[in-house]
């Protein structure tokens, strides 16, 4: 399937305007940080705290925890990647055990 980029929805269209805060943006902040920034919008900005206990926890795990996680494997992965000197398919194999 091909691929749209930023420079395709440019329309000012709401999918064009979170695909460049995902590409742009999101992608390239620092591992780990990127987790923080988004339980922060979801938290603060879009006012998730008034959800209560069961949204704090739900924001928490959903919005940060996971984000950390997933964000934590592909480090892991890709120092995997750089000490056996294999290609992406090969680590995530060994890494993870999940078959590509």
């Amino acid at each position: 399937m091909p691929h749209d980029s930023v420079a395709q929805l440019r329309g000012g269209s709401q999918a064009g305007l979170k695909r460049w805060l995902k590409e742009v943006i999101y992608a390239r902040l620092p591992c780990g940080f990127r987790a923080f920034v988004y339980f922060f919008y979801r938290y603060v900005i879009r006012l998730g705290f008034l959800d209560g206990q069961a949204g704090t926890a739900f924001h928490f795990l959903q919005g940060f925890w996971y984000r950390y996680l997933v964000d934590a494997k592909v480090v892991e992965v890709k120092r995997y990647m750089k000490k056996h000197d294999c290609d992406v398919v090969t680590a995530i194999e060994q890494v993870l055990g999940v078959r590509v």
